[in-house]
């Protein structure tokens, strides 16, 4: 029975964790850059959704088309209007580290005749 690991074993022991260590690091930055842009894109959506809450909130007569833009998010609405309602459409764009995404919500108003 031998009391001690030898240099050998070490050596691979070192190499091993340290390939480790090394793959663990280069996947942390990853996960931070899929973090960020997941919360761009939570904040995209939220300005949607605050923009066809609003817009929804209105007479129909009242909804008009627009669009705003505020850190790195561009939002962009268009509305059409039959004899019963108003549709909305509205495209959100984000800036994400590694290029952009657009989405696209609908919203359909209808319009009340008293």
């Amino acid at each position: 029975m031998r009391p001690a690991f030898t240099i050998v074993e070490l050596l691979v022991a070192i190499v091993v964790s340290t390939i480790g260590l090394v793959a663990l690091a280069a996947t942390s930055g990853l996960v931070a850059a899929h973090v960020g842009d997941g919360g761009r894109l939570t904040a995209a959506a939220q300005a949607a959704r605050t923009i066809l809450d609003s817009l929804g909130a209105r007479r129909c007569d009242a909804i008009i088309g627009g669009s705003t833009a505020r850190d790195g998010i561009a939002v962009e609405w268009t509305v059409s209007r039959d004899s019963s309602s108003a549709h909305v459409e509205l495209v959100v764009g984000a800036v994400l580290r590694r290029g952009s995404r657009r989405d696209s919500y609908e919203l359909l108003v209808p319009c009340v005749r008293e």
